[in-house]
């Protein structure tokens, strides 16, 4: 049955609708079609009326796969380099492989010396649905995360996914997302007729917090962010913000409606959002990004300001002061 077209949103209401597969989505499944007819299918099927400016937000895995972005193990061939990294990081070198050639890695977190951590492992066992597959987990298969910085975001082991595939399959994310989200955008808009924005999300360690969250990685069609730093506040004083990330916020509740327990809705179907188009002269992910170059140059200048700032603390000879109000 048809959704009722009557289901528009009161002004400052926001709607997040769930596209939910019947059976887990293998493989085989993006063979001979694309990911834009796949989800235009799942629309019609779960009988729901797109109107304008609605965005379909998707996961970066199921595109994947539907996109032809799996990999057989199997099928690739490390190099030296990628089997010496994996046999002393403790890694199968294919992964390595792919890992490798998504990008360059930024950091290493040793995730074997950190859980050993006891008020880590403590605080991991308590978040844990399987405390002792968690720690086995961190010790061998998981011992060491490699982050990639790509599509203006920070990727462990780049995105690569293992989990949710059969054995000896991952999925990579998609090379350019948001050409991905172009092509998918402009087949929903053709057999729909109706002016939406698409969001690809993937899911990425929150820096500073202990657990996860969907974050976009490419767009099309929605301007990515909100463009009214240093406007007047309500008082008339020029803020310093205003530039936020409206396609992460939406990913981000997505993420929560897609599920992380069940993993069945691969779409979710956002209304009432009032977005902008998406600016022609910007290019992708890098309206996200700080320019190629300046973020090691930034990191100097933060690392001088935060050196300045304790010299001078430690030359005022008083303690930090507690709250006084």
């Amino acid at each position: 049955m048809k959704e009722s077209s009557d289901d528009r949103v009161r002004a400052g209401e926001v709607r997040f609708i769930p596209l939910s597969v019947g059976e887990t989505i293998r493989p085989e499944d993006g063979s001979g079609r694309t990911a834009g007819s796949f989800f235009a299918d799942l629309i019609d099927d779960r009988g729901i009326e797109l109107n304008d400016k609605d965005i379909l937000v998707l996961s970066s895995k199921v595109v994947g796969i539907l996109e032809g972005a799996r990999v057989r193990l199997d099928d690739v061939r490390p190099s030296r380099k990628a089997r010496i990294l994996g046999r002393v990081f403790h890694k199968d070198p294919r992964k390595v492989q792919l890992i490798m050639e998504s990008g360059r890695v930024l950091i290493v977190v040793p995730m074997k010396w950190i859980i050993r951590i006891p008020s880590v492992r403590r605080m991991m066992e308590r978040r844990s649905a399987n405390p002792a597959a968690m720690r086995a987990g961190f010790e061998r298969t998981n011992s060491y995360e490699f982050v990639v910085s790509a599509h203006a975001a920070y990727l462990d082991d780049a995105g690569i996914d293992y989990s949710n595939l059969p054995g000896g399959f991952v999925s990579l994310l998609p090379s350019d997302p948001c050409a991905t989200a172009g092509k998918i955008r402009a087949e929903i808009m053709e057999r729909f007729g109706k002016d939406v924005a698409v969001i690809i999300t993937d899911t990425v360690v929150s820096v500073g917090r202990v657990g996860s969250q969907d974050v976009a990685i490419g767009y099309a069609g929605i301007d990515p962010v909100t463009r009214v730093t240093f406007s007047d506040d309500l008082f008339g004083v020029p803020r310093s913000g205003g530039v936020d990330i409206l396609v992460d916020s939406i990913a981000g509740m997505a993420g929560l409606v897609m599920g992380q327990t069940t993993e069945r809705s691969p779409a979710v179907v956002v209304r009432g959002v009032d977005y902008l188009p998406e600016p022609e002269d910007e290019e992708g992910m890098a309206a996200l990004a700080y320019p190629p170059g300046a973020q090691w140059r930034m990191a100097v200048y933060t690392m001088v300001a935060t050196v300045w700032f304790h010299l001078v603390d430690l030359i005022t000879f008083q303690r930090w002061p507690r709250r006084s109000v």
